[in-house]
């Protein structure tokens, strides 16, 4: 384990769980990182410098190209949390301090994974927010 880990051990009442994990300090919030899920990320070509929203946008010319196409993260000051699906359910607006896009690598080979969709390739990605402070809270 590594010298920097933090453990704690919170105690609560039977039912406020979720109040109490709401207002736990969490460092980075992950996103997995999928084509057809355009709200995290949107599409650069990088022959011209264009950015597209939607993978299906991108001229075919740019996949085929030899400069290709990157993903570019969409990125946010601040991120709008919620505890569970009820009308009044606790929630926390928190700063987001920084972002970074992360291959997923298989875990025997080390190799980035990649996959096919819609004719195209791409590797498997998440994008880690690391957070800051707590900027408002609801429902708390």
């Amino acid at each position: 384990m590594a010298e920097t880990a933090k453990w704690y051990v919170v105690h609560t009442y039977s039912g406020y769980e979720n109040t109490v994990m709401a207002t736990i300090e969490k460092t980075v919030e992950t996103r997995e990182v999928r084509p057809t899920n355009t709200k995290y990320i949107s599409y650069r070509d990088n022959n011209t410098g264009k950015v597209y929203k939607k993978d299906s946008d991108v001229p075919e010319s740019a996949w085929d190209s030899e400069k290709g196409v990157d993903t570019v993260i969409n990125h946010y000051d601040a991120i709008q949390f919620w505890v569970g699906y009820e009308k009044n359910r606790p929630g926390a607006l928190v700063e987001v301090k920084g972002v970074e896009l992360v291959d997923v690598c298989d875990e025997e080979t080390k190799e980035p994974i990649v996959y096919e969709h819609n004719g195209n390739e791409y590797t498997m990605t998440e994008i880690d927010y690391h957070l800051g402070k707590v900027i408002e809270k609801m429902n708390c």
